[in-house]
């Protein structure tokens, strides 16, 4: 499904097979598991843009795009799990919708800003300092990057984009159920929204590989007011690491091996 979601994106450029959409998918997954800083967003950018010959900028906009929306999203999946659970403080419920409110404006200006593609160009051609090779390298880098940006400047695609969305968190709801079912963990939907919305937000920002330490502190955190106890929180986030690894590790490790030799490279 995140696939198929990104693919939405990606099509913008070009029509790509969604394998190739899935297998860079994991081997990005793999990247951001055993690398720091989210390194895997730039693993997968290499990696489509090798297998579908697109360039690797315009893979890099459309993927920090559906991060930016991503994020949005945990903030109002956290913000109404919260809400609805009763357990949240009115300053709290202020600040969340504070952030809810910025991250809409930003995605809107993320959208806005490819209108002045032509200024974006200017600027960097009057760029002092800068030889003109370089000053023509950057803004195709740029120009590249804004296509990516602009691939939902069409309400077909953002409407097929947000359904994704929906399809993703609610499979990871029930999924998260579901494995907590198998240590004897009761999950209501809305508490599985709810740590799925206070891990993704943790995991927004660089941290250490495979979030290790960041997703114990939280888990413990978020799961206290249910009544759950410091072991089971993280005897369960544990377990979800150690099966979210080993799927990824998986299909990440085929993903590689399956690469073919590296192509000519496109900016």
């Amino acid at each position: 499904m995140r696939a198929l979601r990104w693919r939405v994106l990606l099509n913008t450029e070009k029509k790509i097979p969604p394998l190739n959409v899935f297998w860079a998918n994991m081997a990005g997954y793999l990247g951001n598991n055993i690398l720091p800083a989210r390194a895997g967003e730039l693993i997968r950018a290499a990696y489509i843009s090798n297998t579908s010959q697109i360039a690797t900028s315009f893979a890099l906009a459309t993927g920090f795009v559906e991060r930016f929306v991503d994020l949005i999203t945990l903030i109002l999946i956290g913000f109404s799990s919260l809400f609805l659970t009763g357990i949240l403080a009115l300053p709290l419920r202020n600040a969340l919708l504070s952030m809810t409110v910025v991250g809409i404006v930003g995605l809107l200006a993320i959208i806005i800003s490819v209108s002045f593609r032509e200024q974006w160009m200017r600027s960097v051609m009057a760029l002092p300092i800068l030889p003109m090779p370089t000053k023509e390298k950057l803004s195709e880098l740029i120009k590249q990057f804004l296509r990516g940006l602009e691939s939902l400047h069409h309400s077909r695609r953002i409407v097929s984009f947000l359904l994704f969305t929906i399809i993703i968190w609610t499979m990871d709801g029930f999924g998260t159920i579901f494995l907590a079912k198998a240590i004897h963990l009761k999950f209501s939907l809305l508490e599985a929204w709810l740590l799925l919305a206070a891990l993704g937000l943790s995991s927004a920002i660089p941290s250490t590989p495979g979030y290790i330490g960041v997703y114990q502190f939280v888990t413990v955190i978020v799961l206290k007011p249910f009544g759950v106890s410091s072991a089971v929180a993280l005897a369960f986030i544990l377990f979800l690491q150690i099966m979210n690894f080993i799927t990824v590790a998986v299909w990440g490790i085929l993903a590689i091996l399956r690469q073919s030799p590296p192509k000519q490279e496109v900016l």
